[in-house]
């Protein structure tokens, strides 16, 4: 007996301490991991498409090398045709604001001149001003940023490279590393955390992947219906359009205020127009695209998902908005799963 118990307990020290050691080591070296989290959300995505071509009686590793061909293809095309193109617009639109801001305080200015009876105070007006000027600064800053954005992803381009290589073998040895996560987990929570696992899976795949497709769906038909409209920067608002879809709910309107603004720039009518072309998008993404594609919701309620979107943002800015619906609807997953094993315990105890 005591020789069973002094075995445990040194089992369970040197596992504390490898298990120590190894996590502080892979803090110190945590920079590396930049090209295997990316290889893994790659082979992530594509594994769906992997699927389907092996589904066609096509071995695994020529079906990768296929999605690859196609992949690549389609990437090279962005980055040779489509990067300096958003590069130019974002360039471009840098020296529109300010003449954007000018057509909003002519717009102010004409309001006033309308309701004369309603002039604004001369504090009030100049709170304003200033609220405009600092929106100037911000949406400059904001094109700066996201020119700058773009640049920099050639500084991670050793990482770029290397993950679709990492990525291939994930993609190809999927089921082996499946199985030996399987196998490093204690054999009485295997069950219990493999279906957890396949909960989580469904849900974040069916987020992204579907959101994914949506927001494409959506910025392509935004922008076409800009460019038709005679709104400049169409291409620029379609981008907008298809990342603001990322954030439930408050996707339209992230998208009205720079569509809007940059119609303004045309004609009021034309401002119509594109209000009028953001609804018509969204009424088919609500009632036509997102439940084809997406088939069956998150399982949150709206003012859920508007929670989670605001502490998301407060906690950890934009990033934290795009992961925010995802994670609480994981943690509603893990959450509801304990409660539930822990009422099963109670009713068999």
């Amino acid at each position: 007996m005591y020789n069973t118990t002094t075995k445990t307990m040194y089992r369970r020290l040197f596992l504390g301490t490898v298990s120590i050691a190894g996590l502080y080591f892979l803090y110190r070296v945590r920079i590396i991991f930049i090209p295997f989290i990316l290889a893994f959300f790659i082979a992530y995505l594509l594994n769906p498409m992997v699927e389907y071509v092996e589904s066609r009686k096509v071995p695994r590793g020529l079906a990768i090398l296929l999605v690859y061909m196609v992949v690549f293809a389609v990437g090279t095309s962005i980055m040779v045709f489509g990067v300096p193109y958003i590069l130019e617009e974002f360039n471009r639109l840098g020296h529109v604001i300010p003449r954007l801001t000018s057509e909003i305080k002519g717009i102010i200015t004409d309001i006033e001149g309308s309701y004369s009876r309603f002039r604004l105070p001369q504090g009030i007006r100049a709170v304003i001003d200033e609220r405009i000027k600092q929106g100037e600064d911000l949406l400059i800053n904001m094109v700066r940023a996201a020119a700058d954005s773009m640049v920099k992803l050639f500084s991670y381009l050793l990482g770029l490279i290397i993950a679709p290589f990492f990525a291939f073998y994930m993609l190809k040895d999927a089921e082996q590393i499946k199985n030996s996560f399987t196998l490093t987990i204690p054999r009485r929570y295997r069950s219990d955390v493999m279906a957890v696992l396949r909960d989580l899976d469904d849900i974040i795949s069916g987020f992204f992947r579907g959101h994914v497709t949506i927001s494409v769906i959506v910025g392509v038909m935004t922008g076409l219906g800009m460019y038709l409209a005679g709104v400049d920067f169409a291409f620029i608002i379609g981008l907008i359009a298809g990342i603001a879809e990322l954030v439930p709910y408050l996707g339209p309107f992230i998208t009205a205020v720079p569509a809007v603004s940059l119609a303004l720039l045309v004609s009021k009518k034309t401002a119509f127009y594109a209000i009028i072309i953001i609804l018509i998008v969204q009424q088919l993404e609500n009632a036509v695209i997102s439940p084809k594609i997406l088939g069956k919701s998150l399982g949150l309620h709206p003012l859920v998902v508007i929670f989670a979107l605001l502490a998301g943002g407060e906690l950890y800015g934009f990033a934290g908005v795009l992961l925010a619906v995802p994670a609480a609807a994981a943690l509603k997953v893990i959450l509801r799963y304990i409660y539930l094993k822990l009422v099963d315990d109670k009713d068999t105890g």
